[in-house]
């Protein structure tokens, strides 16, 4: 059910693979989906439900969330709370929004999060998967492949206001080294950001409003010096546009949060900043070190596949519960 958002088609996949039985319906009224076909599912994963207070009814939608969390229960139901941010992106109805993270906390049987940074309060109910790849090694640009960089900084994905790419462009042009660089940044952005986006962009900045296409995303990979990402650190965990960004083989320059610290510190794929200032400097550091190890990535992809989250949910399952399980999962997404 809910929408055709990749991460929930992967998701479903994975399981499938894996020997779920899963719910592959898109309901045009997700969330009253929802509701009545969890109570007959031996499992139920939740993503992005904070969400729920912003879409229409949605608090009226909420009310029946917090009645029905309890009721699964009862029911002997198990729920999995994917748990994509530490708050939700969006400023309206935050309080709430918070509230519904709370009671997951409390509420749910198992929490799977992609980063060590998730702000969980309970680590004996938590499970640590990387966010899987959309890719696999063979997807991986070879050090054959790759051409002389002409950007130097590539933006890319929806560009939406939580990424940080408008406060991004307003400091570059406070910064005579950071607006010197050649900045490419392509993705597809709602109309009034976009105005604000063009507003900002200086003379060395190229701005696309369109999804890429993957050959033209491998294009502009193969052209680049680095990936950047400017995030908001107060409320992202982890990023699908970080896994993919893999099949550059580039070094990846982010903030210090959630999946970027753990790609920095375990993998040493990422350099960190903790504020724009830090760019500069990280960009001069790595100017000759931009090319990451092929088989290093290459490794990384394979050992975090989609297939690889589904079995691991599949151990999870099997582990925590003395009761034999059908496989029965409905899987809900509130975007």
């Amino acid at each position: 059910m809910g929408s055709q958002n990749p991460y929930i088609y992967h998701l479903k996949e994975a399981l499938d693979e894996n020997g779920f039985e899963v719910d592959r319906s898109v309901a045009r009224r997700a969330f009253p989906d929802f509701l009545r076909k969890g109570l007959f599912s031996d499992t139920v994963i939740l993503n992005w439900i904070e969400n729920l207070p912003s879409r229409r009814f949605g608090i009226l939608q909420t009310i029946f969330l917090m009645a029905w969390l309890p009721l699964l229960k009862i029911f002997r139901v198990k729920i999995i709370w994917i748990k994509h941010n530490k708050v939700s992106h969006t400023k309206k109805w935050f309080g709430i929004s918070r509230m519904i993270q709370q009671t997951l906390s409390r509420q749910a049987d198992h929490i799977i999060v992609h980063a060590t940074d998730a702000g969980i309060t309970d680590p004996a109910k938590t499970l640590l998967i990387p966010h899987p790849s959309n890719i696999g090694p063979e997807d991986i640009l070879r050090p054959a492949e790759q051409e002389t960089p002409v950007i130097d900084l590539l933006i890319w994905g929806s560009l939406l206001p939580y990424k940080g790419v408008l406060e991004f462009l307003q400091y570059v042009k406070t910064d005579p080294f950071l607006s010197s660089l050649s900045i490419h940044i392509a993705g597809k952005s709602p109309n009034d950001y976009w105005r604000k986006l063009q507003e900002h962009a200086g003379k060395n900045t190229t701005l696309v409003n369109a999804f890429i296409e993957e050959e033209e995303l491998r294009r502009l990979f193969k052209r680049s010096r680095f990936i950047l990402f400017t995030y908001n650190q107060q409320s992202v965990i982890a990023s699908g546009v970080l896994a993919d960004s893999l099949v550059a083989c580039k070094r990846i320059i982010a903030p210090d949060c959630g999946a970027f610290r753990d790609m920095a510190q375990q993998q040493h794929f990422v350099s960190l900043f903790d504020d724009f200032a830090a760019i500069a400097s990280l960009y001069r550091e790595n100017y000759n070190n931009y090319n990451l190890s092929y088989t290093d990535v290459c490794e990384f992809v394979a050992q975090n596949s989609w297939y690889n989250m589904g079995s691991k949910i599949k151990k999870l399952l099997r582990a925590k519960t003395a009761i034999p399980l059908t496989n029965r999962i409905k899987i809900s997404e509130t975007p």
